[in-house]
């Protein structure tokens, strides 16, 4: 009886133990979906609790491993497949699609494609690591007693994600810290149990009253002291830069969290990138366009989410799918585009100009097969316009290649500015939504910016143009993130007014919301950089991963939706048409060009002329007069003509020696661009423009061999860094000022 009540102490205490463990793994689960694309994490959480009270009460081999793979189906089921679990027809179906998935995933490992495994079952491999963990936790706790080496893991994987990406961890840590002393302690406890049942001595309770005062003293001061006591500035410079650089993470000159690319999930946005300029596709088409991906249509105060509704359509945004981006008001032409995935692109949704009328041409592959052209369907969102094609039993495949014909709008502007602002209800209900705790002054704001505008089309332009007029930056390094509880909008309003994409057009649908105007937040890439001419008049354009953007759409009732663009530095490619103006004005049937509604003035014509008073002289004395005056003004004249000459002829020059000394003596780090931009003018003025379509690249190189220099080249790659990847001019221009300075002398040579 007595070893029976000592092995129930212990077991309590493995237990409790035990219970500390799992609450290790589920801070490994909780960062999940903030830096992964994976949803529904509560299932995840749940089947590792299954998992681990099967593992700790040690049930039987044949009834622990049937239930583990029965969760994880359940599992699956919830995440990919729909109707009830239990259903005869839906357990079929699903056996059907894990014993498929299971065969061809298989063989994908075996050949070491690993990259191609499909997202199920990847998420199977997931529930089976899960309950792997839960009986090494169970060895180690019951066994071993040793559970530093995971505790440390877990210090370590938190750490690095709050270093690296937007996952806040600092509450994290304060939990594993507890935990981990309390596990610590409460295993030592045990071994000095041990020690004392070896030699005689009767051990006390299973939890002794001194340890656990011990411990929760020592845990509450510990926190206590770390929220309390002043906190120094760091004493060694920070090494995570040295660090990200050495990986290749980020260069030198600032801390950014993550790489620039089209994502999945917007759910948190905030922090910084680096840009990444590997290809994206290549795309054929007669002008720059943006390329749509998809919409967002709910703001969460940190970030967008969306409840895709996906349709099946053979004609893209044929019958069957209520999503029209455009109303009659707009002008539309048929267009057509051939897009080329890049071989390390994985994207299953398509990207498009305009509004899609019909996919063909098609090459899809999944797991490192091609897919036949009449096996693929494609599924479109009818919410957020999202294309994505499927084939079979696979859930999504990776385009390859793909001929769209699009219809591409030409907005009205006087549609625009006389739209009606009665909305359909359907409108209403998705695009006017706003966060319960949207801080006032957001709305505050709003309504200052819009006050003096009467049109919907001049309100949005107004908001559209807010962040330009107040000095708002664009920046990509060193961007906040939003605690919990801080708007996203809010802090990049009030607070640091410098962010990116993301930030700015973010900030517009909320504001226009907030002035009950329908707006939805847009992703996809910019126009990307022409690289050739083909032979069709349509010219072929490199759309990298670093074009990557977000923008805004505005709904027009009777013209649909309209794209703007907020961001500081980026051009908006929608085409809108002023209307024409009247050549002449109708004079009437004389056509003598006198107003009929300006009465003529009593007295005629020449009594206005004496009104101006006694006209002096007879007309002889008035022709000599003017002879002489003529004479004078001749001989003052013909030198002023000849120095204008001059100065015109030589005015290149002159103007280029006042620049050349103007930035010499008075150039800063911050006029590096205005001095870059100064040179193209001058290029320009002494013969040497840029032509239309010309990269800047591709002109400097032109530059360079014209003068047979190398500067050009050289300001042309810092002026990149600064303008297009964000990188702040400090040093830029004492570092460029002799190349500058060298292309102006040979200017003058």
């Amino acid at each position: 009886m007595k070893h029976f009540q000592l092995k129930s102490m212990a077991s309590v205490t493995h237990l409790l133990i035990y219970i500390l463990a799992f609450l290790l793994i589920w801070e490994w689960l909780r960062p999940v979906p903030a830096v992964t694309n994976t949803g529904q994490i509560e299932i995840f959480v749940w089947f590792t609790l299954a998992s681990a009270v099967l593992i700790y009460f040690r049930f039987p081999f044949y009834i622990t491993m049937p239930a583990l793979f029965a969760g994880s189906l359940y599992g699956l089921h919830r995440i990919f497949m729909e109707g009830p679990f239990l259903s005869g027809e839906g357990a079929g179906t699903l056996l059907r699609t894990f014993a498929a998935e299971f065969t061809m995933n298989t063989g994908m490992i075996f050949n070491g494609n690993f990259a191609a495994l499909t997202d199920f079952f990847r998420t199977f491999l997931l529930f089976m690591l899960l309950a792997l963990v839960c009986y090494l936790l169970y060895y180690w706790v019951l066994y071993t007693r040793k559970v530093f080496f995971f505790l440390l893991c877990t210090i370590a994987y938190i750490t690095i994600l709050d270093t690296f990406t937007v996952v806040d961890a600092s509450q994290a840590v304060i939990r594993i810290v507890i935990i981990g002393f309390f596990i610590l302690a409460l295993l030592h406890m045990l071994n000095v149990q041990d020690e004392e049942r070896a030699i005689g001595r009767r051990p006390g309770s299973f939890i002794s009253p001194a340890w656990m005062y011990t411990l929760v003293t020592m845990a509450a001061a510990a926190v206590v002291a770390g929220i309390l006591l002043p906190k120094p500035e760091p004493q060694w410079e920070d090494p995570v830069p040295f660090m990200r650089e050495i990986a290749g993470i980020e260069g030198p000159g600032g801390a950014q969290a993550s790489r620039i690319g089209y994502g999945v999930n917007d759910e948190r946005l905030g922090g910084g990138f680096e840009k990444e300029e590997g290809t994206a596709f290549l795309a054929a088409a007669d002008g720059e366009k943006y390329w749509r991906g998809e919409s967002k249509d709910t703001y969460t105060g940190h970030g967008w989410t969306s409840d895709p509704e996906y349709i099946e359509s053979e004609q893209i945004f044929g019958s069957g799918i209520d999503y029209h981006m455009f109303e009659d008001g707009a002008e539309l032409e048929e267009g057509q585009t051939f897009i080329e995935m890049d071989e390390a692109a994985d994207f299953e949704l398509i990207f498009y100009p305009g509004q899609p009328v019909n996919v063909q041409n098609t090459s899809a592959e999944a797991g490192g097969s091609t897919i036949p052209e009449n096996e693929i369907q494609f599924y479109t969102d009818a919410e957020g316009g999202r294309i994505q094609a499927e084939s079979g039993n696979t859930e999504s495949v990776r385009l390859e290649s793909y001929e769209l014909t699009y219809e591409e709008p030409v907005f009205p502007m006087e549609e625009l500015r006389n739209s009606s602002e009665e909305d359909p209800e359907d409108i209403q209900e998705y695009y006017l939504q706003l966060p319960e705790e949207l801080p006032e002054r957001v709305t505050v704001l709003a309504e200052e910016i819009g006050e003096e505008h009467d049109s919907r089309y001049e309100t949005a332009a107004a908001v559209e143009n807010y962040f330009s007029d107040n000095d708002f930056e664009y920046e990509t390094e060193n961007v906040a993130v939003p605690e919990e509880g801080e708007d996203y909008v809010d802090q990049f309003l009030f607070e640091t007014q410098e962010g990116y994409c993301d930030n700015f057009s973010t900030s517009m649908v909320v504001m226009l919301r907030a002035l009950d105007i329908p707006a939805r937040w847009v992703k996809g890439f910019t126009a990307g950089e022409e690289v050739e001419e083909l032979e069709d008049g349509r010219n072929l354009y490199e759309i990298a991963n670093a074009n990557a953007h977000s923008w805004v759409e505005v709904y027009f009732p009777e013209v649909g939706w309209v794209p703007f663009e907020p961001t500081r530095g980026f051009t908006n490619y929608a085409d809108f048409e002023e209307p024409e103006s009247d050549p002449g004005i109708d004079l009437g049937e004389d056509n003598s060009g006198e107003d009929p509604n300006i009465p003529e003035p009593e007295g005629g014509v020449d009594d206005l002329l004496e009104e101006g008073g006694e006209q002096e002289g007879t007309e002889e004395e008035t022709d000599e007069g003017t002879a002489v005056f003529t004479m004078k003004n001749l001989l003052i004249s013909i030198p002023l003509i000849i120095a204008v000459m001059i100065l015109y002829q030589k005015q290149s020059r002159l103007q280029n020696k006042f620049f050349f000394y103007r930035y010499r003596f008075s150039g800063t780090s911050a006029s590096f661009s205005s001095a870059y931009q100064r040179l193209l003018w001058m290029l320009a003025n002494e013969g040497l423009p840029r032509a239309e379509g010309e990269t800047l690249r591709e002109y400097s190189r032109r530059v360079d061999l014209a003068l047979s220099s190398q500067a050009m080249t050289k300001l042309t790659s810092s002026y990149e860094k600064v303008y297009y990847g964000g990188r702040t001019p400090v040093g830029e221009w004492e570092k460029r000022k002799k190349d500058w300075e060298e292309i102006v002398r040979l200017l003058q040579a």
